[in-house]
């Protein structure tokens, strides 16, 4: 550079401001001067509030273009390393598993305890996809990546999983029209809950046909109610086969759909 050019940088005045007070008072303090600009995501935030040698070398393995979490485990990951996305990713888990209600408080122990390495993290971290690799090997990128890996594992991984046969209802799901979210098939087989699936729902021409075959008499309760205050229900289960069709719809009113749903 020139001498002038370096006169430039060297001469530029800074204001700068010195923020005094606990962690969470300097935190809330960056997301209210962080509005202008190119905005901190939130765990670029955290790190300048919790800057240790702890997450020194947290960086080495999750902050940056080619560290090894993006070597090794990007295929599963959304967001970019340098972004803070798979250090934010590691910790909600870690934070998750440890029954944490935030990240802070799992990044505030590190900073408290003096802690020298994130080897702890790093080791959890790998120990998640150990087991991602093991019970879900067909790897599919369209349905796997950005999932929340470390929960299913901190909920799951003491759950006796067999690989083969969890490979066969993957296929058997992706390939049911009746499920819309095929994303949510892998919490569906971990914790059996169908909402993730966003199983299809009977349409409006779909629940009137029914609703008129009942005469507006509720399929449960048998008292009668206005059509908007029924909702179609399935008279045989998804779960046992059924199908999202005019003939195996029944009306029923909200209160004994909520009640059939709870069971």
């Amino acid at each position: 550079m020139t001498d002038t050019e370096r006169a430039q940088i060297l001469n530029y005045k800074l204001m700068i401001y010195i923020c005094e007070g606990n962690d969470q008072e300097k935190l809330d303090w960056f997301k209210i001067i962080n509005i202008a600009g190119e905005k901190l995501t939130d765990q670029e935030a955290r790190n300048a509030i919790f800057a240790c040698a702890w997450l020194d070398d947290a960086k080495k393995y999750f902050s940056k273009n080619g560290c090894p979490a993006q070597m090794l485990y990007g295929k599963y990951l959304s967001g970019k390393a340098i972004r803070q996305d798979f250090l934010e990713r590691a910790l909600e888990w870690i934070a998750n598993r440890d029954g944490l209600l935030a990240v802070e408080f799992y990044m505030d122990a590190q900073k408290q305890n003096h802690t020298p390495d994130a080897l702890e993290l790093w080791k959890y971290f790998k120990a998640v996809f150990a087991w991602v690799e093991k019970i879900f090997p067909n790897f599919c990128s369209k349905l796997m990546k950005g999932q929340a890996w470390g929960k299913f594992y901190n909920a799951n991984k003491d759950d006796a999983l067999n690989a083969t046969e969890l490979e066969e209802k993957i296929s058997q799901l992706i390939k049911d029209k009746e499920v819309t979210n095929k994303r949510g098939i892998y919490e569906y087989l971990l914790d059996g809950d169908e909402k993730h699936l966003s199983l299809r729902a009977f349409d409006d021409d779909q629940k009137a046909e029914a609703y008129e075959r009942q005469g507006g008499i509720c399929a449960k309760c048998g008292k009668k109610f206005e059509f908007e205050q029924m909702e179609g229900d399935h008279i045989t289960p998804w779960s046992k086969g059924g199908k999202t069709t005019a003939e195996n719809c029944q009306m029923l009113c909200k209160a004994c759909n909520r009640l059939k749903g709870n069971k």
